[in-house]
């Protein structure tokens, strides 16, 4: 059975286990990151064992606030060492990062407390905590914290505003509140290393990460609809010429969506046997996150993405072109 729990029932799980993994989503970004982070900082600073399962190698820029992390876990260990799993920022249940030898049935046959800040979350645990005001799930693991009455060591501050500050676009987007700016000021009072987390995730960029940014808008940006629709197909050639993998991509959509006029962005990039789409609004009256939905995929209504199993990237962009025309397209006068 699945239910919803309060934020102050959330908390008491955390207070009353003892052995806990935590979890994110597939290609972790910087809230993922930050929050499974953080709260196995915030967990081990009360005498709780605590992990973090992060199969798949981390993004460059995070390397290093992660230090030693699980890659694999069998059944049997996950069984045998754990009796609290908390899953962050994860609004799907095939994407959450468990690796082969655990699935989604398994976990929510678990303990499982999922905690996320996503519409639609549709991962179906035991218990689940979503607050879709929230701007990061780092957001609402700081609220988490509060609500145990414990106090929030450095390391644990520094990870969820590192979440807080990637998840905002350092304070830009939409998503951003005055709650938003309180638990920010919170956790720099609680000794977060602002500029640690600055340094890293923005101006630690590799050169050949900005050579393939340069690149990209230089020679695969099209526009459309007036200027209002900017989007970009990355060809694979493009990646293997800068040996640049899409898990360093985080806000690499941004340099669509900074184009002056664009109200609507999209990111194109081939894997596997699909294509995957990142979508970005700037304005609220224009949300992206429906055309993702009808797709398939999800996200928020101003920061969605889709997988599609289409044979071109030019049929990806001519669906796309169609739903971004019904969205910006002025409704007639009656």
């Amino acid at each position: 059975m699945s239910k919803s729990v309060s934020l102050e029932e959330a908390a008491g799980f955390l207070l009353r286990h003892q052995r806990i993994l935590v979890l994110a989503h597939q290609k972790p970004d910087g809230d993922a990151l930050g929050s499974v982070l953080g709260m196995r900082s915030f967990l081990r600073n009360l005498g709780k064992q605590a992990d973090a399962l992060f199969p798949s190698p981390l993004p460059e820029r995070y390397r290093s606030f992660a230090g030693p992390v699980l890659t694999a876990l069998s059944r049997q260990e996950a069984e045998r060492n754990y009796d609290l799993i908390v899953l962050l920022d994860c609004a799907n249940a095939e994407r959450i990062a468990c690796g082969p030898a655990l699935d989604a049935d398994f976990l929510r046959s678990r303990n499982l407390l999922n905690i996320d800040h996503h519409v639609g979350n549709n991962v179906g645990a035991p218990y689940n905590y979503i607050d879709s005001t929230a701007s990061a799930a780092s957001e609402i693991a700081v609220e988490l914290a509060q609500a145990t009455g414990k106090a929030i060591p450095a390391e644990a501050a520094t990870l969820w505003y590192l979440g807080i500050l990637t998840d905002t676009g350092s304070f830009r987007f939409t998503n951003t509140t005055g709650k938003t700016l309180r638990l920010a000021a919170d956790l720099l009072d609680a000794g977060a290393d602002s500029e640690r987390v600055v340094n890293a995730v923005y101006f630690s960029k590799p050169r050949r990460q900005q050579q393939f940014e340069a690149e990209l808008l230089q020679s695969c940006v099209k526009t459309a609809l007036d200027g209002r629709y900017a989007y970009a197909s990355i060809p694979p050639e493009l990646f293997a010429k800068y040996n640049f993998d899409m898990r360093d991509g985080e806000g690499l959509i941004d340099l669509l969506r900074e184009i002056d006029g664009t109200v609507v962005a999209a990111l194109i990039y081939r894997k596997n046997d699909s294509y995957k789409v990142s979508m970005r609004s700037k304005l609220r009256e224009f949300p992206v996150g429906p055309i993702a939905r009808s797709l398939g995929g999800g996200g928020h209504d101003m920061a969605a993405g889709i997988t599609l199993a289409l044979p071109d990237a030019a049929a990806v962009e001519a669906v796309l072109l169609d739903k971004v025309t019904g969205l910006l397209r002025p409704v007639p006068e009656p």
